[in-house]
């Protein structure tokens, strides 16, 4: 079971308590009334997809035994219009940094993480289109590492 808590701070702030007691500012956004203090609540669905289906997929891949040096999960979501305005599509983009990454098994742990493992992904996929993206980034060894550009 998890427990967390949020707690009236004024105006538009709210105190974020995890079950471990660690903290987390929210507010709203400055065009909705708040100052932009804190974490937006509408984004914390997505920071968790990003980090739960990151931990998953890395975990898979390392048991993979594949020579992962970086992961990045960006999540982009579209929202409904209207209220209340939950995710009309999510894309999920995964950035995969490594020397010799095989396509195939980057793609098996993603989908092992999006149809088995990740919470947060299935509890948004209810209703909400979600599709992925995968980006492999052969990483080089030595000098060339300085100039490396990621994008």
């Amino acid at each position: 079971m998890y427990e967390v808590e949020a707690m009236w701070k004024g105006g538009f702030k709210f105190l974020g308590i995890d079950g471990s007691g660690r903290e987390l500012k929210m507010d709203a956004s400055v065009g909705a009334g708040g100052e932009g203090d804190g974490y937006r609540p509408s984004e914390l669905p997505l920071l968790g997809l990003a980090g739960c289906t990151g931990i998953d997929t890395l975990e898979i891949l390392q048991k993979m035994r594949q020579p992962v040096e970086g992961l990045e999960v960006r999540v982009v979501a579209t929202p409904e219009k209207g209220y209340p305005a939950g995710y009309a599509q999510i894309e999920v983009q995964y950035i995969v940094l490594g020397k010799g990454l095989s396509m195939e098994k980057v793609e098996k742990a993603v989908k092992l993480s999006e149809d088995k493992y990740c919470t947060v992904g299935q509890t948004l996929a209810n209703g909400t289109e979600m599709t992925h993206t995968i980006k492999l980034v052969e990483e080089q060894v030595g000098p060339a590492d300085a100039t490396r550009s990621d994008s």
